[in-house]
């Protein structure tokens, strides 16, 4: 038990997929629909075998797993796909396998799933936690089991079924298929706190029909910084970029900012639009400096469809007008309407002050001839 806890605990917690290169789809071969087999038993996995040896007593455990597409049913056959990519109809239905390599040194036991794909707050690729159900392509998967225990040193492979609905929306559909280890640890704060630790390869799967890239932009906004320097203030501008179609699209971003009459205008190259998949979208804002005080700031935000296989170019842009005054101008205006208002409260104060004068210079004399008596 005291080596288990002093041992170090190596475990794979990013998708393998992640980072792999995105390749175009492959047009996927409908099947009639068949009762799935069962995993594959465990068998060494061809790359590691030699490397990788059980625990024995007192020895350093290794936890170390993925989950990649396989090359077939057959176990000594690995795959060379970096994912799962399919282009099929409404209503097909399609067989494939995927490998779960377990490279540690004690067995282990995975919860293998599928779930959906969104674009995060910062446009990356991201998935759907464990306990959230997937209602995309995620849920068209099915797998023969979900809980598998194998071996150190061992790969089990895995058949799937994938049944897309007849009502399935034309185009892009994303998600992963995942291999699940939770772990206890220790939370920030001393306590126990169990880790969902997975891994897995991206499904793609594009529904054949009507299909368009389209991005656009939306809630652009400019928020300027003055500076003694009519010449040389500086802006933020906050923009959206909406994945308005059903392909998933990247794409490149410019920007404009200036003057009225194009005066000081100037042209920035804005980060790239991460891919986003359908429905998506992702907030950015950008510093800019040297940004001229002319009253008024145009900003315009243009942003050119990337990587959509099939798909139109046509740009999509924002605009946003913004008060940008001279910080000298306003110090100028603000220091005559303080004296505007101190000779205004000086001459009303004054103004009173020579009426009560007046009204005690006056008053006795007509008192007085009041006072005086009479004639008779």
């Amino acid at each position: 038990m005291r080596n288990r806890r002093q041992s170090v605990l190596l475990a794979t917690t990013t998708l393998v997929a992640v980072l792999a290169s995105i390749v175009p789809f492959g047009t996927g071969v409908a099947a009639a629909a068949t009762a799935a087999p069962e995993a594959a038993p465990p068998v060494d996995p061809p790359s590691t075998a030699a490397e990788c040896t059980p625990v024995e007593v007192g020895s350093e455990i290794v936890e170390s797993w993925a989950l990649a597409p396989a090359g077939s049913l057959e176990s000594d056959q690995a795959a060379q796909r970096p994912d799962l990519s399919y282009e099929l109809d409404q209503g097909a239905v399609i067989e494939d396998a995927v490998t779960l390599f377990n490279f540690g040194t004690v067995p282990l036991t995975f919860r293998v799933y599928a779930t959906d794909a969104f674009n995060n707050a910062n446009g990356q690729f991201d998935l759907l936690s464990g306990d959230q159900p997937p209602i995309d392509v995620g849920s068209w998967v099915s797998l023969p089991q979900e809980i598998i225990t194998v071996p150190a040193c061992k790969q089990v492979t895995m058949p799937i079924t994938i049944t897309v609905p007849v009502d399935a929306k034309p185009g892009d559909h994303a998600g992963a298929i995942l291999a699940s280890n939770e772990s206890i640890g220790t939370g920030p704060e001393g306590g126990a706190v169990t880790f969902d630790r997975r891994t897995g390869t991206r499904l793609y799967l594009r529904v054949n029909g009507d299909l368009f890239p389209e991005l656009g932009v939306s809630d652009v906004d400019t928020s300027y910084d003055h500076a003694l320097n009519p010449l040389g203030g500086g802006a933020t501008v906050t923009y959206t970029v909406e994945n308005r179609g059903n392909l998933r699209v990247g794409g490149t971003a410019s920007m404009t900012i200036g003057g009225p009459f194009g005066l000081g205008e100037q042209t920035i190259t804005l980060p790239d639009v991460p891919e986003l998949l359908p429905g998506q979208s992702v907030t950015v804002s950008v510093p800019v400096e040297d940004v001229p005080a002319y009253f008024l700031s145009f900003t315009t935000v243009k942003v050119v469809p990337t990587g959509a296989e099939g798909g139109g170019t046509e740009s999509a842009s924002g605009d946003d007008i913004t008060f940008t005054p001279p910080l000298a101008i306003l110090i100028v205006l603000l220091v005559v309407i303080l004296g505007v208002l101190a000779r205004r409260s000086y001459r009303r104060h004054s103004g009173d002050s020579d009426y009560d004068n007046d009204a005690t210079a006056t008053s006795d004399p007509v008192d007085a001839r009041r006072r005086e008596p009479q004639p008779v």
